[in-house]
């Protein structure tokens, strides 16, 4: 009974793997190319070769502009009325990871 129930889960999978459809090159890297729907993001990512200090590595496909990468680093910030600082001093480090996290 056992040696029945493994031929009929290897068929199944032997099925299931066979009708899978890979995912083309394009339809993957399409999933990259969006950005949310947020107040301080363009609509569709795009270069911005001014990006501010810790953006930049994303400058070749960014969803802010420059101002708002500049706005990102500053301790109070116009974007949403935020302090960085708002639970007390933060460790440059830790600063630097939220950052960073943002302008991802």
């Amino acid at each position: 009974m056992a040696w029945q129930v493994t031929q009929l889960l290897l068929l199944s999978l032997v099925t299931a793997a066979g009708s899978a459809q890979p995912r083309s090159v394009q339809a993957r890297t399409g999933l990259l190319n969006v950005c949310m729907d947020a107040k301080y993001h363009k609509a569709q990512p795009g270069p911005e070769d001014n990006l501010y200090d810790q953006c930049s590595p994303w400058r070749k496909n960014a969803c802010c502009t420059a101002d708002t990468s500049q706005e990102l680093h500053k301790d109070t910030s116009r974007l949403y009325n935020f302090n960085w600082e708002h639970c007390g001093k933060m460790e440059p480090a830790c600063k630097r990871h939220f950052i960073q996290d943002n302008c991802l």
